[in-house]
């Protein structure tokens, strides 16, 4: 029988860590899987490296068809938490893209409301979604950050996104691009692929983050020039991690929604 507690790696263990420094996780400090999990989805180590560009048949990842492998996704249920760390620092950088720091991927895609032909086992027109989104958490998370992986300061619950929502992965995108904030799941109605490739523009997907979105416990804004740990808990509902990733994409001039 599982032991949902066998699976909480803690720094005095030791960390799980891949084989060398890039823009993603590269270690797994603590997995606590929580309640409601998806059974088979307790890889923590999933959530290391690049998002998943394939899925297990080989097949490209795009918003209709996400990763969805066990050695993919490492699956959160409430009460649950995975704490990453990144061996090159994330920086707060006042011109990153839209101001965010760095991007979560999980597992949601859109759903496809075209018919679908039973005797072609093809959908009948060009695939297309209403907005709507299949295996994505409706319940709500919470992350935080840290310099030194002992004081992590969370980013402001009214601002950060879930975990595992929006926005579903694209493999024909940049994994360190976020899609601009002014995309909202209401204005990806009646997209097809291509319509959501163009809301992305060139972003892979993803939840984005601002570093200057943390607060203290009495929710006092604190100034993080850089982080190296990340920590996403699932307080209501699941959510599936595939990786996590850095913003390295600048852009000239003064920085645009930093802070908000």
């Amino acid at each position: 029988m599982f032991n949902r507690y066998s699976l909480v790696l803690a720094l005095v263990a030791g960390v799980v860590v891949s084989s060398q420094a890039s823009p993603y996780a590269d270690a797994v400090v603590s997995y606590n899987p929580g309640v409601g999990y998806s059974q088979g989805f307790t890889l923590p180590s999933a959530a290391l490296g690049e998002p998943s560009r394939v899925n297990p048949f080989g097949d490209a990842t795009d918003p209709f068809d996400p990763p969805y492998g066990k050695d993919q996704i490492v699956s959160i249920g409430e009460g649950g938490s995975l704490t990453v760390r990144f061996q090159t620092p994330i920086l707060n950088h006042p011109h990153n893209l839209f101001g965010y720091d760095f991007l979560i991927f999980g597992n949601s895609g859109f759903i496809i409301t075209n018919d679908f032909d039973l005797s072609t086992y093809k959908w009948i027109g060009t695939p297309a979604t209403d907005g709507s989104l299949f295996a994505a958490n409706e319940g709500s998370t919470r992350v935080s950050v840290s310099r030194d992986g002992i004081v992590f300061y969370e980013l402001r619950a009214a601002i950060a996104p879930i975990v595992d929502r929006l926005f579903p992965t694209d493999a024909a995108g940049d994994v360190h691009v976020p899609v601009a904030p002014q995309v909202g799941q209401d204005d990806l109605a009646g997209a097809t692929l291509e319509g959501l490739r163009a809301a992305y523009a060139g972003s892979a997907g993803g939840a984005a983050y601002d570093i200057s979105w943390a607060v203290d416990a009495l929710g006092r804004a604190v100034q993080l020039p850089e982080i190296n740990f990340v920590r996403v808990e699932v307080l209501t509902g699941k959510s599936e991690v595939d990786a996590f990733s850095a913003v390295i994409r600048n852009v000239p001039g003064p920085a645009r929604g930093k802070g908000r």
